[in-house]
């Protein structure tokens, strides 16, 4: 009898420290979401192979950001500053959505009303907060393999599982009529299905914690439903079926372990499952679930998605100094009132409008790089989430499509100019098909002046012929008499006292060359100094 006593204890004093640590972790939850919202993303470490699974998996065709675009602008620095997502569907989603480009306002002004729902509700956008944190993140947790059906194994002879199960039950009833052989039973049962636990999780162990976030998912989505006026909207709605599908399995999946740290809930969890085989005796039901309503089981992944990413866009709205929703035309320009750089913390802005090609001067660090990135950003985060950091942004549907950063290809065996060719060779094929905006820095560099001059000349020509808007910025000043560009250029002031930039966008070509000038400042010997201005004026 006193043994039957003592586990009580144990298990109330189990129990009461659990709630315990359960109230602590969402204190600290709610109190992180209310600081974090609205202000720019903590640096962190990020695993982005785990965030870019979804993006992988899913079907990929021509209207997406290709990876030389991505890496150009430094999309993946981008992503970051914008992801506010609280789940690691939310992360996965956003990180797809930058690379899907839309063509066509509707999915976007959908998501719009989700973004204005929750910045006029903010009652409901906290409770839905609290709901995603509650879902929390879930490192490679396997739920684009679940949507993409990649190697799902089932167990053989699952009954067994079941009569395994139950024989701890048995012999904790015998701890009333014999202590000894209660706990004697007790131990063998429990040693018995730990060793027919981890033989069974060895083969099922990728797909388990896939199947315990998706039932964090739901229950994520039990939360949601609970918000009466969000489910008010169409994505609520949407969701009823797919949610109905599930949730008669909800209880019986293998769910997900509480907290997200090892603390005594997590541990209890653990012990439990290996005790009764809990995940093992529902594997094999879920997973059949899963595979027969299948698409079901994406659109849930995909309305979490969505309440992640709108929660996420409003909260880097938020912390912008300004930002505009873009406004679509069919006119081949740009236009942008105050346009700036999302990752630089105090920005110049500029103004302009862009109705056929530009070719934009300047030397190092003047800032004519910086800008045309930001163009191509706000072109993308336009098609994209619907938000562009600018007073005003103007533009069509199209590809955004840009050839920058070039790098000797090592691994390949190929040099700086072959790899820049192919870069330049997939915009002239990709404005064949589509619509684009073209953002080049440099073109070919990689080869002699008098070569890139003519080729580059050329090619420039040809995609302002294209149903295209070419935005060029070079060192070359030869190239500021191409047929059809508009020269602009940045410029900087040099004084005794060193260099500065002003960052803003002039019309007209550049005029100035400081380099030799920088040389003396940088203090190099007045041998290489005199000789370099002696050259530069036999050169013309």
């Amino acid at each position: 009898m006193e043994i039957v006593i003592f586990i009580t204890f144990v298990v109330v004093v189990a129990i009461i420290l659990t709630i315990y640590h359960r109230v602590q972790h969402i204190k600290k939850l709610k109190a992180n979401i209310l600081s974090s919202f609205g202000n720019i993303p903590l640096e962190r470490d990020l695993n982005m192979d785990s965030i870019r699974q979804y993006a992988r998996r899913i079907d990929h065709h021509d209207l997406r950001i290709d990876s030389i675009t991505w890496n150009d602008i430094d999309m993946d620095n981008v992503y970051k500053r914008i992801n506010a997502c609280l789940s690691s569907i939310g992360q996965e989603y956003l990180y797809n959505c930058l690379h899907q480009l839309h063509f066509d306002e509707k999915e976007l002004l959908e998501r719009e009303q989700l973004i204005k729902f929750f910045e006029n509700n903010p009652k409901e956008r906290f409770e839905a907060q609290i709901a995603l944190a509650k879902l929390g993140e879930s490192n490679n947790n396997g739920i684009a393999s679940l949507i993409f059906g990649s190697g799902i194994t089932l167990l053989r002879k699952h009954y067994i599982y079941n009569i395994l199960a139950i024989m701890p039950l048995v012999f904790a009833v015998f701890l009333v009529f014999s202590v000894p052989v209660g706990v004697l039973g007790l131990i063998l049962s429990f040693s018995i299905n730990v060793i027919v636990y981890y033989r069974a999780m060895r083969l099922i162990n990728i797909e388990i914690p896939s199947i315990a976030y998706f039932a964090s998912m739901m229950n994520c989505c039990k939360r949601l439903y609970k918000i009466e006026s969000l489910n008010t909207l169409d994505i609520m709605n949407k969701l009823q079926k797919p949610f109905s599908t599930f949730k008669k399995v909800i209880t019986k999946a293998p769910s997900s372990r509480p907290g997200g740290s090892a603390d005594l809930a997590e541990m209890f969890w653990i012990y439990f499952s290996i005790m009764f085989l809990y995940d093992i005796r529902h594997y094999n039901n879920f997973m059949k679930m899963v595979t027969e309503h299948n698409q079901d089981f994406h659109h849930i992944y995909r309305t979490i998605g969505e309440i992640d990413l709108a929660l996420s866009i409003l909260s880097f709205r938020l912390s912008l100094p300004t930002f505009s929703t873009p406004e679509f035309s069919d006119e081949n320009e740009l236009y942008f009132e105050d346009i700036f750089h999302p990752l630089i913390l105090d920005p110049i802005s500029n103004t302009h409008k862009i109705d056929k090609g530009n070719l934009i001067t300047g030397s190092n660090a003047s800032g004519k790089s910086t800008f045309i990135k930001a163009l191509a950003i706000n072109s993308i985060l336009a098609q994209t989430i619907f938000t562009c950091t600018a007073k005003r942004f103007k533009t069509r549907f199209a590809m955004t499509v840009t050839s920058m950063a070039m790098r000797d290809d090592l691994l390949e065996g190929e040099s700086y100019f072959i790899v820049e060719i192919k870069s330049l060779k997939r915009i002239l094929d990709l404005v064949k098909k589509y619509p684009c905006i073209c953002y080049i820095d440099e073109i070919l560099r990689g080869t002699n002046t008098i070569e890139r001059i003519a080729a580059s000349a050329s090619i420039l020509e040809y995609l302002n012929k294209q149903n295209c808007l070419c935005i060029a910025a070079s060192h070359d000043i030869e190239l500021t008499r191409i047929s059809g560009y508009r020269n602009y250029h940045f410029c900087e002031q040099v004084t005794d006292g060193g260099i500065t930039f002003d960052y803003t966008l002039k019309e007209g070509p550049s005029i100035t060359r400081n380099a030799i000038k920088l040389l003396e400042i940088m203090e190099f010997d007045d041998e290489i100094v005199l000789r370099a201005e002696e050259l530069a004026r036999e050169k013309g």
